[in-house]
């Protein structure tokens, strides 16, 4: 099986905006007209009677005005198509992006903003639509450019613009490769495509959420290697001494305690440890079937999800957070160190490289997580190498995609909210897939009730 994206826009619906011209409309008016055309013959054909000349004459009317407003719409729309592409090849055309809040954005509706700077214009009685062009995701849903941009001139303007939300709810890194800017008359006959080259990026985090805190320690064998920015007072004047030395500063002998007990001691001098401790929390991303699948998307986005609200109510305690990645992790422009592991948990992908027994270390593991996906005998290895104290929180896939056949009372009355893995349920019921994740359910169940401190939820929140 290869792998669907979840954008509403099919790939042969990609394929004909970028080498079509006429669209289904214009084929629906010719074969109107001509239908029309032939009914009123057949009822009206009688060329000796005056309701048949009276008949012809209004049709022709119709059928000229018609055709002079179509003529106008796409006269004007090529019109400034041409004119658009002259522009683009002098260079006066140039394409500004605006993707959340440049860099990041949380998974859903994201709010998109499209300005096109040059001298264009508009076709009359038609519109111009700017579609983002994703790497090996295909083209996004229109984004109507609706709104004049001016300069100093409020009587020229410099360019158009405009804003939209588009559904990004896969929780990953988006490149865009070009934009196709889309000239179309008023009756959506024609489409007039155009492209301009433009790259941007953008990650998309999963959507944040008021969890509960749960506890964890740091494991105590960690070495101290990592630096804070702000050092935390370990000792210091009125806390330490020690006896006077050749050598030390006699502006820090304590004259007081001299007096007392005829005994000379110094202040120690106040320092400062630049260590803190941090919490290891492991998160795998193995999983144990072939990548490229048509739920891939579906089910790393859940468990994406609850690896952010696991973070979150981890990041409670008043501890670091370290993620150690089980995978490369790509570079983007833009994105520093602060906040990393939002961007770290955005760019990670299904993995059959590194197991679990292998990227988690038991000397440094504070908490571990993993997807069902995971084979019972790799989570059993793994269980055997932590210590009994570490804890191990298994995400529950299986229910991912809810079944076609659920019901609920509050359906009946409210329009339940659509959602990207709709069109995947009838297929995620009978899929191999979903009956090999609950077989390996089953027997991870049976694992984790033989040792403490292993969870086996569908939500974070399910944790006791």
């Amino acid at each position: 099986m290869t792998g669907s994206s979840l954008f509403s826009f099919p790939r042969w619906q990609q394929w004909r905006i970028k080498y079509s011209v006429a669209r289904g409309p214009l084929l629906l008016v010719i074969v109107a007209l001509w239908g029309c055309s032939r009914w009123l013959r057949s009822e009206y054909g009688q060329e000796d009677t005056n309701l048949w000349l009276v008949m012809e004459l209004f049709f022709r009317l119709v059928i000229a005005a018609v055709v002079a407003l179509i003529v106008t719409s796409l006269g004007t729309a090529l019109a400034a198509w041409l004119w658009f592409r002259w522009q683009r090849t002098n260079r006066n055309i140039e394409v500004a992006l605006s993707l959340g809040d440049g860099h990041q954005a949380q998974a859903g509706q994201v709010a998109v903003t499209v300005q096109l700077k040059g001298r264009m214009w508009r076709p009359w009685l038609g519109s111009v639509q700017g579609r983002l062009v994703f790497a090996r995701e295909g083209i996004s849903l229109p984004v109507l450019l609706d709104e004049n941009v001016y300069g100093k001139n409020p009587f020229f303007k410099k360019g158009i613009r405009g804003t939209a939300l588009l559904p990004l709810t896969d929780i990953r890194i988006y490149d865009v490769e070009k934009v196709w800017v889309v000239f179309v008359d008023m009756l959506g006959l024609v489409s007039l495509p155009a492209s301009l080259a433009s790259v941007q990026q953008l990650y998309t985090v999963p959507l944040a959420k008021d969890t509960r805190t749960h506890v964890v320690h740091p494991n105590a064998t960690e070495e101290q290697k990592h630096r804070i920015v702000v050092p935390k007072r370990v000792e210091g004047e009125y806390v330490n001494y020690k006896e006077f030395e050749p050598g030390d500063n006699i502006q820090r002998i304590v004259w007081k305690i001299y007096a007392k007990s005829g005994q000379l001691v110094v202040r120690i001098p106040e320092t400062k440890d630049p260590y803190a401790s941090h919490l290891y929390l492991y998160v795998s991303y193995f999983h144990g079937w072939e990548p490229g699948g048509l739920f891939d998307a579906a089910l790393l986005n859940r468990y994406k999800e609850e690896v952010r609200h696991l973070m979150d109510s981890v990041a409670r305690n008043g501890y670091e957070i370290r993620l150690p990645a089980d995978q490369e992790v790509p570079k983007l422009a833009g994105v520093g160190d602060k906040k990393s592991e939002l961007f770290q948990i955005s760019a990670a992908r299904w993995q059959n490289q590194s197991p679990p027994s292998q990227f988690a270390q038991p000397s440094k593991a504070a908490l571990v997580c993993l997807p069902t996906c995971v084979p019972a005998e790799e989570v059993e290895t793994l269980l055997q190498k932590l210590p009994p104290s570490v804890p191990v929180v298994l995400i529950r896939l299986s229910e991912t995609i809810p079944s076609p056949f659920r019901f609920s009372l509050r359906a009946i009355f409210f329009k339940p909210e659509k959602q990207p893995t709709d069109t995947l349920r009838q297929t995620w019921l009978v899929s191999p897939l979903r009956r090999a994740l609950l077989r390996n359910e089953k027997m991870l169940e049976a694992l984790a009730k033989k040792r403490d401190q292993v969870w086996l939820v569908e939500k974070i929140d399910a944790i006791r």
